[in-house]
């Protein structure tokens, strides 16, 4: 199937259908599919061919979805910029895209001026929202142009999209993904999440990462695409009671977020069928508020990367097993799922042979959805990408059955006394404590013990706990080397635009400005 294929197929078999719902503004497909021409002729008319690069600095909204229609069309990769980045970091990533148009939203006008003449690659800026010198109006190049699909002919291999990583463990890095690639994603999406022309998806987590081949998944489908421009839990509950979405993802700090907040039972979230979580893993305790406070809903986990797409998934009906009390593993209970429909995954000893049940490993994502390179980095591209397997960096095991429970990233990891603890492990346990809302746990360098665990704590509102009352709490619960050595209270984590803490931030803060140079 040809990836303008995603697009066409709503406007082709559901024309007068609602697609798309942003804010105030509503498309039919046939609506939808004209503006998607549009852009891809008036791209073609700034000089854009097949092979070319097209930025986007875009919080989620129609145009973005617009964007990536019109480069399927027209043979053209697209790249969206994390509009949460400095203006440093935002012109390093339109650096790294080397694009020669760019979209952008009004409010980055001043961003964009201030570095423009320092890309001398980048000869077009298309403001949507708004006008500016110098600058194209977005709905004034559509109406200019023609609603006819242009003919272009696109390979399989060409590159599609680009989606940066977050920047947890590094410098964010752009994980390709070809034509094909994207087809595998939208289409593993589509399949696990069961997605049918009568849903209404709400997309909540920014575009310009993964979250964009679950949206798409949804308009291959043909169902309505509701979009939310950045979060805000008010307006979250807002168009999930007035559009009666039944389908979301959230991130397991935005579905916490919409669990405490003090109005949510003001508002109809009943529709609500399945949401599917990740980027982080969900506590037991937040998991169970869930399915008591939105007793509707299924839920689904998806672990993945910039890289893999969300290739390995837990089912409603595992999660029911595991929260029924049916399994007794341990192991079992943290599982993030099997591989799904179009990927495949497997747990490897440092000598690249597959562990035995119980045994720590590396997860290795292979199959149709993993990325084919990291732009301009070849040598990064050979770390990672072995043998058609993309290694992950996250440490994990697998059962007889082949469900994969994550341990940590290796490079979180902490070595306290020639003993390795996993801080995932030890947040698991300290959620399950009554006043804690959130945490972190990480290491800091120590003279004696090589490291120490550091934890840092987010109460619920109204709480109150002190350090002592936390450490007590951790006594019988793990071992006396995992037990946090120091706790800091804070009112909120640094979270990165994926819905993950922040962790590189956060252990930075804590690092002295010396010790942070070296």
């Amino acid at each position: 199937m040809l990836l303008k294929e995603v697009f066409n197929r709503g406007p082709n078999l559901y024309p007068d259908k609602l697609a798309v719902i942003d804010g105030k503004r509503m498309f039919t497909y046939q609506e939808a599919g004209e503006r998607h021409n549009r852009l891809a002729n008036a791209l073609m008319g700034f000089g854009l061919q097949r092979g070319d690069h097209l930025g986007l600095l875009l919080e989620n909204c129609a145009e973005l979805i617009e964007a990536h229609a019109a480069g399927a069309k027209i043979g053209v990769a697209v790249g969206g910029v994390n509009y949460r980045l400095s203006p440093k970091g935002m012109k390093g990533m339109i650096e790294d895209i080397g694009c020669r148009v760019l979209i952008t939203d009004q409010k980055y006008i001043g961003i964009i001026n201030s570095f423009r003449s320092k890309l001398p690659f980048l000869e077009t800026c298309i403001v949507v929202g708004g006008e500016a010198d110098e600058m194209f109006e977005y709905e004034a190049i559509l109406k200019s142009s023609s609603p006819q699909e242009p003919k272009v002919l696109t390979e399989p291999n060409d590159k599609a999209g680009i989606i940066y990583t977050s920047g947890t463990t590094g410098p964010p890095k752009g994980a390709v993904a070809t034509r094909s690639i994207t087809v595998n994603r939208v289409c593993h999406s589509a399949i696990e999440l069961s997605l049918q022309p009568g849903d209404r998806y709400l997309q909540v987590l920014p575009m310009f990462h993964i979250a964009l081949h679950v949206a798409l998944g949804a308009v291959f489908r043909a169902g309505t695409l509701a979009i939310l421009g950045d979060w805000d839990v008010k307006t979250f509950c807002q168009i999930v009671q007035q559009h009666q979405i039944n389908k979301t993802t959230l991130a397991p700090a935005l579905l916490n977020f919409v669990l405490n907040w003090p109005d949510m039972n003001r508002y109809d979230l009943s529709s609500l069928d399945l949401i599917l979580y990740g980027a982080a893993p969900m506590p037991e305790a937040t998991m169970r508020k869930a399915i008591e406070l939105l007793p509707n809903c299924r839920f689904i986990q998806g672990y993945g990367s910039s890289e893999s797409h969300t290739a390995v998934i837990l089912q409603p009906d595992e999660h029911a097993v595991v929260l029924g009390g049916l399994v007794e593993s341990e192991e079992r209970k943290r599982s993030c799922g099997r591989a799904g429909a179009l990927a495949m995954a497997r747990v490897v000893n440092k000598d690249g042979v597959d562990v035995k049940p119980g045994e720590v490993g590396e997860i290795l994502i292979g199959g149709g959805t993993i990325m084919s390179e990291y732009l301009n980095k070849p040598e990064k591209t050979a770390e990672v990408l072995k043998d058609g397997w993309f290694t992950t960096n996250d440490l994990a095991t697998v059962d007889e059955e082949g469900f994969i429970s994550i341990v940590d990233r290796k490079d979180f990891m902490i070595i306290t006394g020639g003993e390795n603890v996993f801080p995932a492990q030890v947040e698991n346990i300290l959620f399950s404590h009554p006043k804690i809302a959130e945490v972190a746990v990480f290491g800091l360098q120590d003279e004696t013990w090589g490291e120490t665990v550091k934890a840092v704590v987010v109460l619920k509102p109204g709480e109150n706990a002190s350090e002592e009352d936390i450490i007590d709490f951790c006594r019988d619960k793990m071992a006396s080397y995992e037990k946090p050595r120091s706790i800091d209270f804070v009112e909120v984590l640094p979270h990165t635009t994926t819905g993950k803490v922040d962790k590189l931030l956060l252990r930075n803060s804590y690092i002295p400005e010396k010790q942070n140079k070296i």
